[in-house]
């Protein structure tokens, strides 16, 4: 096949035509994709208070640090999905500029991620519910796991039917929820509590301690991971070399100025001036600001929640089962996976593994350590898998644009944003493990560990066999969106050439 990318080896594996739903989504879906994944009231509504325990006033200023450590990751993404697009996401872009083996190793890491989403969040929010239910209404006969079931069956429902309705039904989920907590945050703006409307929460001298503020930073900055799930809507995404890398900045962008201006207007209709009462406010402290400013109507910010549970384990599910797909088209996942719906064109039996692993996760570890240390635990892994994943990732932006797009290299984008980020990250993984708190959530750390080490054997174990043909297919992009005369499309006989130097067999 021809090279399409100027700057690229020509042995660059491609591929045109996409079983997928090809170019059923345009800017906007792509942008709700990232911004609901991110998940916005969740955000809010369920961190505000133990980011404000750290960082004092200051915790918009936490926020305001994260996004910038958030825009260099973006940034660093974009520069690997504009010439590598692929429902593969990470797994095709350490594929083809490192190596395939350490491809699939990182996609093994975000499988921490994404796969498990609906389980950990429908199960937490299951108990978020149960508890809000008794405490407000004192209904006690419905529990975590009923919601929990119904969740699962609405997302499974929503992402089987089609592309375009999943993210149809994300968009109007999202839009709901960030209007609500958007409206709450005004009304606190305009009706602020002891202290007034004042700037003090973006003074670095306000901060509880200057240790209070990093720490607030760090926890921060997972507030905003799900902006690269807009990568493995590649293949049904129109022109998505220029649509994706705006997706994931717009909804960076979209998601900074939320927390931003919510965080700050909330602790203003708080009260500035007690902000120990919200640290230690037995109930959640929105809820209580939703109460004064609106009485019966704070039931719209409970359930703004619901739906950004909802829109972000869609939106999850969407960017896994993707990324099932594309492993499994290139043979480093079992073929049945990369089947297809011949109607709603939806990666159908990745959609059944995805619904088996909710389940299975979901409810496993619901009933033996409960819902709520569950998200804790699965929270801290998680934070530890992607800090992993985000400093391959960036990895691969300084190999790549150094060893093949010389012309294009830039000092900034592809060698200082990636290097600064990388360094936030291991801080950030650093202060997940350190102390290490107590079981179960202490247990994260090994699940992140044997999360790799497993990761590791597999790809011995793949190796041992000899059956390595998907190493020269694991780096192919998809190029169904550049325009090419059909006699040029032929591969040659044999099939692809290998993928060159980064994705030899060896």
């Amino acid at each position: 096949m021809p090279n399409h990318n100027t700057g690229s080896p020509a042995s660059e594996v491609g591929y045109r035509t996409t079983e997928l739903r090809a170019n059923a989504l345009g800017l906007p879906a792509i942008v709700m994709q990232g911004v609901t994944h991110i998940a916005p009231a969740v955000g809010m509504v369920l961190t505000i208070q133990f980011i404000t325990s750290l960082a004092g006033v200051t915790s918009p200023l936490s926020y305001f640090f994260a996004f910038l450590i958030v825009l260099l990751l973006g940034a660093s993404l974009t520069q690997l999905a504009k010439h590598l697009p692929s429902s593969g996401g990470y797994y095709t872009y350490l594929s083809r500029t490192v190596h395939p083996r350490a491809g699939f190793l990182t996609a093994w890491l975000y499988f921490l991620y994404d796969p498990t989403c609906p389980a950990i969040n429908l199960a937490f929010m299951g108990f978020f519910f149960e508890s809000t239910l008794k405490a407000e209404w004192g209904i006690t006969w419905f529990k975590w796991w009923l919601f929990f079931l119904i969740g699962t069956a609405f997302v499974t429902f929503i992402i089987y039917r089609g592309i375009k309705i999943s993210v149809r039904t994300i968009v109007i989920l999202g839009v709901f929820e960030i209007a609500v907590v958007v409206i709450l945050a005004i009304f606190g703006l305009f009706s602020p509590g002891p202290g007034g409307v004042n700037f003090s929460s973006y003074s670095p001298g306000n901060a509880l301690t200057t240790n209070g503020l990093f720490l607030g930073v760090v926890f921060s900055i997972f507030a905003f991971t799900g902006f690269e799930a807009v990568a493995p809507l590649a293949e049904e995404t129109e022109n998505p070399r220029r649509s994706l890398p705006r997706g994931i900045m717009y909804s960076i962008l979209i998601m900074g100025a939320f927390y931003l201006f919510c965080s700050w207007a909330i602790l203003l209709g708080w009260g500035t001036d007690r902000i120990p009462s919200l640290i230690h406010a037995v109930e959640n402290p929105v809820f209580v600001l939703a109460k004064h400013l609106w009485g019966g109507a704070w039931i719209l910010i409970f359930l703004a929640v619901i739906n950004s549970i909802f829109a972000v384990c869609i939106a999850c599910s969407n960017a896994a089962t993707r990324v099932f797909y594309r492993m499994a088209s290139t043979g480093s996942l079992p073929k049945s996976l990369a089947k297809v719906h011949p109607r709603y064109g939806t990666p159908v039996n990745a959609i059944l593994l995805m619904c088996f692993l909710t389940l299975a996760i979901g409810l496993g570890l619901g009933f033996w350590i409960g819902p709520d240390q569950e998200f804790f635990m699965m929270g801290i892994a998680i934070t530890l898998s992607l800090a992993a994943v985000y400093s391959l990732g960036n990895l691969g932006v300084v190999r790549y644009y150094w060893r093949e797009r010389r012309s294009e290299f830039n000092i900034w984008l592809h060698a200082v944003f990636p290097v600064v980020s990388t360094a936030a990250l291991g801080y950030v993984a650093f202060k997940s493990l350190i102390p290490i708190p107590a079981l179960p959530i202490g247990a994260a750390p090994w699940v992140a560990l044997g999360m790799l080490v497993t990761g590791v054997i597999v790809v011995f174990a793949i190796s041992a066999t000899g059956r390595e043909g998907w190493l020269r297919k694991a780096g192919a992009v998809y190029e169904g969106d550049i325009p090419e005369p059909a006699a040029a499309v032929s591969e040659p006989p044999g099939g692809p050439p290998p993928a060159g130097p980064a994705g030899e067999a060896g």
